[in-house]
């Protein structure tokens, strides 16, 4: 099934990780932090459903955006990355390669491009999973999102020092904007926060 771009949300209706040379313009409002804080995509899916999205700001659900727009649906719990199982709480994933981004985060489920995750390194798919997952809990703070990431990636042992230089890599040529420091700035702040 092809998808096209009618219909679909515009860059500033969702947040992503803005690793994508061209800057996002999000219409959420973001404080840039004044300070350093301290601080082969494989789905296991017992049913998948194809089929809806809107905007940020609204209380969009996973199977509104896929209604609308496409992709897949993974049940809370059941996605699996690279043959790890990885769970957001209660929030579904959609996956959909039309995505603008590699990932994004609405307020009650997640968003992936399976598409973009081609190629990638094991630790910065888990990366940029768990990244868009800590938007649940801290919003639209994109440092904050970074820092909880590279945490639970220490945690759960799917991130180790080598692991954070490939997200650093990765990351080293996303441009800064509205709300996301530069890759070279952001990376510097995740080494912080994964000595914590």
């Amino acid at each position: 099934m092809s998808i096209g771009m009618a219909g679909r949300p515009k860059k500033s209706d969702t947040c992503g990780i803005a690793a994508t040379p061209e800057p996002e313009d999000c219409d959420l409002k973001y404080d840039r932090p004044r300070a350093p804080i301290l601080p082969t995509i494989l789905i296991c899916l017992a049913g998948v459903s194809v089929g809806p999205a809107a905007n940020a700001q609204t209380d969009t659900t996973a199977e509104s955006y896929i209604a609308q727009h496409g992709g897949t649906l993974a049940p809370a719990g059941q996605l699996e990355i690279d043959g790890r199982r990885m769970a957001c709480g209660q929030h579904q994933t959609v996956l959909d390669p039309d995505y603008h981004d590699f990932g994004g985060a609405f307020r009650s489920f997640l968003i992936l491009n399976p598409d973009r995750f081609s190629g990638l390194p094991t630790p910065v798919k888990l990366w940029i999973y768990a990244h868009e997952c800590a938007h649940q809990t801290v919003g639209a703070d994109e440092v904050n999102a970074d820092c909880i990431a590279v945490q639970r990636g220490r945690r759960e042992g799917w991130l180790t020092q080598s692991g954070l230089e490939q997200v650093c890599e990765f990351m080293r040529p996303a441009r800064g904007d509205q709300s996301h420091f530069t890759g070279t700035q952001r990376c510097a702040l995740m080494r912080q926060c994964f000595k914590r």
